[in-house]
């Protein structure tokens, strides 16, 4: 993905600076790596798709299995690997539709990648359970950064407008990005200069599960009864 990424912004900012051949060769490796980014993305969703035929299998059995696909549910719910509904918001954030004048600043007529990481933010903090930003989950590995003109977001890239859903109390999270000094008063150059910023409260909203990798390549888990895993251990 990283490969990915980097080629994508090369060939979008220096493709004058490439011969044709040179640009045909990028432009088929980014085609495949797609291709691939696809394929593990099918496989991975099947396997899912397997992981829940197995829960629903072992809720059907004795009250010891039903325990377990209950936390099974629970911890896949916890790590936003399962869609969810109910009540909440929806956030559209888009870029001014006019050119900036010789004496305005282009910065504040698009949205950029700080904007929606601080909208992210004020929404968990305001209460949200399930976040998504054009149906993109955030969870605790998710990264929001810029890369050339467009932002990724779970590493797939995403332009104007954005559409920001986050399930919770629909009046606390608008309360928060209305308070003074909040999120909707720090986009006000943004309006200002012809960008939208729109808050829209309904009863039931859907946020789609993580599609993206949970696998830990280094990472791994420290026994409860170890010192090191002790909250408060004393330090040597």
């Amino acid at each position: 993905m990283g490969i990915l990424i980097s080629l994508q912004f090369r060939v979008q900012t220096n493709n004058s600076n490439k011969s044709p051949n040179k640009l045909a060769e990028a432009i088929a490796m980014i085609k495949n790596l797609e291709e691939e980014r696809d394929k593990m993305t099918h496989e991975l969703q099947s396997t899912r798709t397997r992981l829940s035929e197995i829960e629903v299998r072992l809720a059907q059995q004795g009250s010891g299995e039903k325990e377990l696909a209950k936390a099974v549910q629970e911890a896949r719910m916890q790590a936003g690997l399962l869609a969810m509904k109910g009540p909440g918001v929806t956030v559209t954030l888009s870029d001014s539709k006019r050119r900036p004048g010789p004496d305005e600043d282009s910065y504040f007529f698009i949205i950029h990648d700080q904007d929606l990481q601080t909208l992210v933010n004020e929404l968990f903090a305001a209460g949200a359970e399930a976040v998504s930003v054009n149906d993109q989950r955030i969870i605790t590995r998710s990264s929001i950064r810029c890369v050339g003109p467009s932002v990724l977001v779970n590493t797939v890239q995403l332009a104007s407008p954005f559409v920001v859903k986050a399930i919770g109390p629909s009046r606390e999270i608008e309360g928060g990005l209305r308070m003074p000094n909040g999120f909707i008063d720090s986009m006000a150059m943004l309006i200002r200069s012809g960008g939208e910023v729109k808050i829209t409260s309904s009863e039931e909203i859907i946020t789609p599960a993580f599609g993206g990798s949970m696998a830990f390549r280094l990472g791994q888990p420290v026994p409860e009864n170890s010192k090191s895993g002790a909250v408060g251990a004393a330090q040597p």
